[in-house]
């Protein structure tokens, strides 16, 4: 579709940024904007579920302002008062899209994947910014249920010297409860992991289900500064036993600079099995900021691709 035009020619598609479950992202350029945007439209058209799951993802991230958390921006409607989401009347089957900023800097995985490992600094800093991001939605009386490397975007591409932009995406299954099954199982907390075949947990109220994002943080902290996820299996069988029931590798074995305050914060305070015994995103974040003072720039510059795909909003759902 890369060159169609929607809504009423203001928008124009560039080259799909990616492409999941029920939803494409494309680069875009809107009238009267000088910088690019990101559409995400709907690419199911049988399924109403599909459409109102975007519908909904819209009205999240239209409650929340923060810095740390994807921009939304508004689609005009001459006479009338600007939306958030609107159907694609110029393309087949009138799918539903909405607007958002164009983060230029990649994700968290793809700069991961190039420098391998971060210092505990570096990994405190990036850490700190999303967890003012989550407190945010938690204050809003939601969680997002769905934190791992490929959801944390940043903003501008990262440049040796200069700070980190990290910006937290994808709201599909924000929720004030437990979400429902389609979660990407490396990340998921022991409450969360499937039971036989279905995703089932105990009811649970909003101040438990904010655990899930300590939980999420702590995988994205083990990772960056272990070089390495802290649950692995052959199988989903095998990653889920570990999940419930092995201790991650201590990281100050990973890395020599990890103190051993740094591995009990993140393996005894985020990744605790129960979440009553994970710190609160309060306490964690007052950690943070102690290891990161008022945040540290980035020691190594990410190597810029020719492509312009990248796997950010790599769910897309």
């Amino acid at each position: 579709m890369k060159g169609a035009t929607l809504y009423r020619g203001r928008y124009t598609l560039g080259d799909p940024i990616a492409t999941g479950g029920f939803a494409i992202i494309y680069a875009a350029t809107e009238l009267d904007r000088p910088e690019e945007v990101a559409i995400k439209i709907c690419n199911k058209h049988d399924d109403a579920s599909y459409s109102r799951s975007i519908v909904r993802e819209a009205e999240l991230i239209q409650r929340f302002n923060h810095r740390n958390i994807v921009r939304l921006y508004p689609i005009p409607r001459p006479g009338k008062t600007s939306v958030y989401y609107a159907n694609a009347i110029d393309l087949p089957n009138q799918p539903v899209f909405f607007v958002m900023e164009y983060l230029k800097g990649g994700t968290l995985a793809d700069y991961l994947e190039q420098v391998e490992q971060l210092t505990p600094p570096e990994a405190a800093t990036i850490a700190l910014e999303i967890g003012r991001a989550l407190d945010h939605i938690h204050i809003q009386g939601y969680a997002h249920n769905d934190l791992k490397l490929e959801n944390i975007v940043f903003r501008e591409p990262v440049e040796a010297g200069r700070p980190f932009t990290p910006v937290l995406l994808d709201f599909g299954i924000a929720t004030r409860v437990l979400p429902p099954p389609g979660m990407t199982l490396y990340i998921m907390s022991p409450e969360q992991l499937p039971q036989g075949s279905f995703y089932s947990a105990p009811e649970i109220g909003q101040a438990e289900s904010v655990k899930i994002d300590v939980w999420g943080l702590g995988v994205v902290l083990y990772r960056m500064l272990g070089g390495k996820l802290p649950f692995s299996g052959r199988n989903e069988k095998s990653l889920t036993e570990r999940i419930r029931e092995s201790r991650p590798t201590s990281l100050r074995t990973l890395s020599p600079l990890v103190t051993s305050g740094m591995d009990e914060i993140v393996i005894d305070g985020c990744l605790a099995k129960n979440p009553a015994d994970r710190l609160t995103l309060l306490q964690l974040g007052r950690e943070l900021k102690r290891i990161a003072g008022d945040g540290v720039p980035a020691q190594k510059s990410a190597r810029h691709s020719q492509s312009r795909l990248s796997r950010f909003f790599s769910r897309s759902g």
